[in-house]
């Protein structure tokens, strides 16, 4: 089999696990799944990695790590370890946790669960500036200037995406994910 199919049909498989991973909770609240929510969250953060297109110099090189770095409280930067040394586009990942105020280094994606409110616009800003795609589970999101808020409806964990947060960092996003997506803009209720 010729390898652009292959890769092909292996994106269709992927995006078909992302989409799949959206209805894995049942009809009851993720809030009372703990940990299978975070599991389900890593999953999708991992997962929509493959349908980013990354910034002109977000690698250093080909086989360079993407890293994924975790900011705030809770069990989301313990579902995300799961990935550690997994690829994503060719890149080897890496899982960091960093503290709220701490120095973004070579993180490539950021993931904020738990950071207060009023640490919130500062983490994006500096993550905006650097190229720095932001996932968060806070409520809001992606409503404040994240890229991709993950949110819970109707018992499931869904996503919305930020376009104008994306463009301003760079980012070009799949539209096969798009199509999955509730597509926000800042300020919308």
């Amino acid at each position: 089999m010729p390898m652009p199919i292959l890769f092909n049909m292996t994106r269709r498989l992927t995006l078909g696990l992302l989409a799949a991973s959206l209805f894995l909770s049942g009809p009851r609240p993720l809030r009372a799944e703990g940990a299978q929510e975070y599991q389900v969250k890593g999953a999708m953060v991992y997962n929509m990695a493959k349908y980013i297109e990354w910034p002109p110099g977000a690698f250093a090189s080909n086989g360079a790590p993407l890293t994924i770095c975790s900011m705030g409280r809770g069990p989301f930067a313990a579902a995300l370890e799961q990935y550690r040394g997994k690829a994503v586009l060719g890149h080897p990942v890496l899982v960091r946790h960093l503290q709220v105020g701490e120095e973004l280094g070579e993180c490539n994606l950021l993931v904020v669960s738990g950071v207060e409110k009023r640490y919130l616009a500062g983490v994006l800003d500096l993550a905006r500036r650097r190229s720095v795609l932001t996932v968060g589970d806070t409520p809001d999101f992606a409503r404040q200037g994240g890229i991709i808020g993950l949110v819970e409806q109707e018992g499931r964990v869904r996503f919305e995406i930020n376009m104008k947060a994306a463009h301003q960092s760079r980012f070009k996003i799949s539209s096969q994910l798009l199509k999955l997506a509730r597509i926000i803009k800042e300020g919308d209720s």
